[in-house]
């Protein structure tokens, strides 16, 4: 198994919802949607993550979910064959063989969910042939051809890669190193291809070289949706693109009477260069950071940065390389939805054309969805979500994140509808959410217990009283705990520095050390004497009317 390729099968812990993936008729599923502008790797990664989903969730699969994993695996061969990843193949077309098989399938109590369905399958135990893979039998001359082929390739570069250092050809090094890792990238192995990349970077010279390699490391990592190797890289590409192109300020420069209209328009094209260049590196890296935040649960952060990739021109060459434009209209409003207000809402969504741009036109769900949020309509923006759902699960990005996401929406739901009241009726509530009034209920009284919501219940009456918050008090109570906070720092500042005038230093020094010092040092006795002769001098100066520093300071603030 190619490591590169574990991050795309989801953990059998992930909590998917076999329910949610069941209300979807595998014959009407709509194919071209869910592929949309997506090709190359990213395109394999999403079609595979829906067999690897259904075939190793926690729950047991569905015949519905079975037929949907397998139409998936299928449309993944033809694209699998154009590249070397034969392990992937093999694995994908065990996959298949255990959907036409269910007792092949790992059993979900199992430890890790591994089974047979999880190795790639062994190609001298089945009858392999041409054109089988829709039997669940791989093509043993095809993968026999490309193994032959990878090696031959991985040779040739080994060769080259030896002459090159033996000759100290710093830059042929370098583009070998590139090609060795291209090649790994081909067969599937994105540890292998990261390991070239670091190598080649030990012989880039100059920024543009570091900006490139950094940019094709994030592709990587995104086309396999793996970002471990993101955070490293996005801030190494943006110090670099500040050396490679500087801000246009500082490129253009003053224009002078002394300057030619050629060297007038060199400077503006000059600019131009550069502002394009960094618009169009900069809207690489708001996806490197989005695809980072998502990943750490950074919802907020994720929604910003993919906000602004329509407003600064698009994702251009990365168009279903990485991610689609739809996808980041989804899951722009999906987090934006989770962690703003509605005035913040409408503001980045349904206010900027861009965004009403970006969402494909088998998403118009997600105008729905948006608008009745903004417009207060819970129980028919939540019935819209939950419409949603099995979209959300089957997208390799928001997958992981699908389950808090709707729950994190449904409470900002209820927290906002609450604002404006003193008190409500559990059963209006109910009906406006569109939920069984014991179960609103108990969720109200779960929200309350995590303080989410400041609340009382009312069990008889069925009532919700909202506790106002007293902002006067809170105000006043702030105040006294800083003003409570300032003044005893006021006073051992003061403290300290009477302790300083008076010449009194306190050794911070721990107690072992202090004792260590005395006398000269515990090493010997001819550093106690010494110790001992400095004493009787600053005795003799005393005695003479002279005395410690420290004394006479002493002496005179006693004085005064």
């Amino acid at each position: 198994m190619n490591s590169g390729e574990q991050s795309n099968e989801p953990s059998p812990s992930a909590g998917i919802s076999m329910a949610a993936l069941d209300t979807l008729d595998p014959d009407a599923f709509d194919w071209t949607a869910y592929s949309g502008t997506y090709k190359g790797r990213a395109l394999i990664t999403r079609l595979t993550f829906i067999s690897n989903l259904i075939v190793h969730a926690s729950q047991s699969p569905t015949p519905r979910t079975l037929v949907l994993a397998r139409a998936a695996a299928l449309q993944a061969i033809p694209l699998l064959k154009e590249t070397l990843d034969t392990d992937l193949y093999l694995r994908i077309v065990g996959l298949i063989d255990a959907t036409l098989h269910p007792d092949k399938l790992p059993h979900p109590a199992a430890a890790g969910g591994s089974g047979n369905a999880d190795e790639p399958m062994d190609i001298d135990s089945v009858y392999a042939r041409k054109g089988a893979e829709k039997d669940g039998r791989p093509d043993a001359v095809w993968i026999e051809e490309r193994r032959a082929t990878q090696q031959a390739e991985e040779n040739r570069l080994g060769v080259e890669l030896n002459g090159y250092i033996s000759n100290l050809y710093k830059e042929s090094i370098r583009l070998t190193y590139l090609d060795m890792a291209k090649l790994d990238l081909k067969a599937g192995s994105l540890p292998k291809a990261v390991t070239a990349f670091h190598h080649a970077r030990e012989y880039s010279s100059g920024p543009a070289h570091h900006v490139e390699l950094g940019l094709l490391v994030i592709e990587a990592g995104l086309s396999f949706n793996d970002p471990t190797p993101l955070g490293g890289y996005i801030s190494k590409v943006e110090a670099m693109l500040d050396r490679l192109h500087p801000p246009t300020s500082t490129i253009a420069g003053p224009t002078t009477s002394t300057m030619t209209q050629l060297q007038v328009q060199q400077n503006r094209d000059a600019a131009a260069h550069n502002q394009a260049v960094r618009r169009d590196v900069g809207v690489k890296l708001r996806v490197a950071r989005a695809v980072a935040a998502l990943a750490q649960k950074d919802y907020q952060r994720a929604a910003r940065e993919l906000g602004e990739i329509s407003e600064e021109g698009g994702l251009q060459d990365w168009e279903g390389e990485v991610i689609s434009t739809s996808d980041v209209a989804l899951i722009c409003a999906i987090c934006t939805l989770a962690t703003g207000s509605r005035d913040h809402t409408r503001r980045v969504l349904l206010d900027r054309a861009s965004f009403h741009a970006a969402v494909g036109d088998s998403q118009g769900w997600i105008f729905d969805l948006v608008r009745a949020f903004v417009d207060a309509r819970y129980g028919e923006a939540l019935g819209i979500l939950r419409k949603a759902e099995p979209y959300m699960i089957l997208n390799p990005l928001l997958s992981p994140h699908a389950a808090q996401l709707i729950s994190m929406i449904r409470t900002r739901g209820i927290v906002q509808y609450l604002s404006p009241f003193s008190s409500v009726r559990i059963p209006a509530m109910a009906d406006a959410f569109g939920a069984d009034e014991d179960a609103m209920l108990a969720e109200l009284c779960d929200l309350a217990e995590r303080a989410e919501i400041r609340v009382k219940v009312d069990l008889v009456d069925r009532v919700l009283t909202i506790k106002e918050e007293d902002k006067r008090a809170d105000a006043f109570r702030s105040a006294l705990e800083g003003g409570s906070a300032i003044s005893a720092t006021v006073q051992a500042n003061t403290f300290r520095m009477r302790l300083k005038e008076a010449g009194v230093v306190i050794d911070p020094a721990p107690r072992e050390d202090r004792d260590g010092k005395k006398g000269g040092g515990g090493g010997g006795g001819g550093g106690g004497s010494g110790g001992g002769r400095d004493r009787d001098r600053d005795h003799e100066r005393e005695g003479n009317g002279g005395g410690p520093a420290w004394s006479t300071k002493l002496r005179k603030a006693t004085v005064s």
